[in-house]
């Protein structure tokens, strides 16, 4: 376990997703520029799916137009409107039972372009035989497919002294109401009398169950194609707690939050290279906002795999609390504001973000635990078919962190006024 002392103000702005309250945002709410951002990222709103056309890497169709006249395949009928509408023409359309089995005819030429989305295509390659998908299909277009209701997680009334905070890192650029999977899962537990902050990261690749599975396990990763509500009922199962509040928050918003910032010091425990990125040294790398993202999202270059991404991924988040108790906070608050703004979502109400403001003031505690478990490859309930690789949770680590979660909170594991 890792621990630091920072000031309050600047971990909110981690945390909460709107970096502008840590130094001086009141007065930009007074200005009216933060109103505008916090009306936008804390109003629910319905999620988008969105399915993607892809197409063998070495096919000449550059955009969606070009497809015209292919033969498709697709696993639900619900796209194929959108996709007729897209080519102002009625396509050769099969419907497939599972994502592997429209791999299959894309790769065999069965079908010359494909469509599905993003989520399940990103999946297809954890599983044995269809490593290929990663970088064999490409992306030419994408479809709407239809939009999910709006997130049901009512915030508490009241200021809250003690609760706990779902934050989600969606694995998309463009719009965070997007439904996609989820890379970043952390649980915030923050008891704002004691001045206590301790992150739990739980691997993208733990198996599990929630509720939208009726009792089959997936991946956690997979519960955020189902909405912001399963991936808290996943958590919230695995540690037996209540989490009050989330923040959801997109690539583009990640990497313009950063480069708002300009850039951050991130801390590496080894040497790595990602591919057309850079190569990141051992000890503290001065990172732009898509060398943070490739930092905190790279897997593969380490024998621990997704641990060590957990691991990564609360580095960058302690570079951003540092960043932002800094004096380059207060000196590009506008651009900040802009990058939050469309990239974030929660349900924490504009009244509970102020009131919580002042009592995050002063040094805090914050510690950080990655939970562990076994390497496995599994079926899963959203990817039938084959065998993907999973992550078995260790019991003894999960219980160990439901009872730090509970020390933090005042022991009910629960948050509370």
């Amino acid at each position: 376990m890792k621990r630091s002392t920072q000031k309050g103000l600047a971990w909110i702005g981690v945390i909460l997703g709107a970096l502008f309250l840590a130094a001086g945002g009141v007065a930009l709410w007074r200005a009216g520029q933060a109103k505008d951002v916090l009306d936008q990222i804390t109003e629910p709103a319905s999620s988008q799916r969105e399915a993607g056309v892809y197409v063998l890497e070495e096919d000449p169709a550059q955009d969606l137009a070009q497809t015209a006249g292919y033969r498709y395949g697709g696993l639900e009928e619900e796209a194929f409107p959108a996709l007729e509408q897209a080519l102002g023409e009625s396509p050769d359309w099969q419907r497939y039972p599972t994502a592997f089995a429209l791999a299959d005819a894309l790769e065999k030429g069965e079908r010359q372009a494909v469509v599905l989305e993003e989520a399940y295509q990103k999946s297809l390659s954890d599983a044995r035989g269809y490593e290929w998908t990663l970088t064999g299909m490409r992306l030419v277009g994408t479809v709407p497919v239809e939009k999910a209701p709006a997130p049901s997680l009512p915030a508490p009334e009241g200021t809250p002294q003690q609760f706990l905070l779902y934050l989600s890192g969606s694995d998309i650029f463009g719009d965070v109401s997007t439904l996609a999977r989820s890379d970043v899962n952390i649980l915030a537990a923050v008891n704002t009398q004691t001045k206590e902050l301790l992150l739990v990261a739980t691997p993208r690749d733990f198996y599990l169950s929630f509720p939208q599975t009726g009792g089959a396990m997936d991946k956690l990763t997979h519960a955020g194609v189902y909405g912001i509500d399963a991936s808290v009922a996943a958590l919230e199962g695995l540690y037996g707690v209540d989490i009050s509040y989330y923040v959801k928050m997109n690539f583009t918003g990640f990497v313009e939050v950063i480069d708002a910032l300009g850039g951050v010091s991130v801390y590496s425990d080894r040497e790595f290279t990602v591919e057309n990125i850079r190569t990141y040294q051992e000890g503290y790398n001065q990172l732009t906002g898509i060398e943070a993202l490739a930092f905190a999202r790279e897997r593969m270059s380490f024998p621990e795999g997704d641990y060590q991404r957990a691991k990564n991924q609360m580095e960058v988040i302690r570079a951003v609390v540092e960043k932002a108790a800094s004096p380059a906070l207060l000196g590009n608050l506008s651009g900040i504001l802009e990058a939050v703004e469309g990239n974030f979502q929660t349900n924490l109400p504009q009244s509970q973000i102020l009131a919580l403001a002042p009592t995050l003031a002063g040094d805090w505690d914050i510690r950080s635990l990655t939970v562990s478990g076994e390497s496995a490859y599994r079926e899963t309930y959203s990817m039938p078919g084959s065998e993907l690789y999973v992550i078995l949770p260790d019991e003894s680590s999960v219980e160990d962190a439901a009872c730090q979660i509970q020390e933090v909170l005042g022991g009910s594991g629960q948050s509370g006024p």
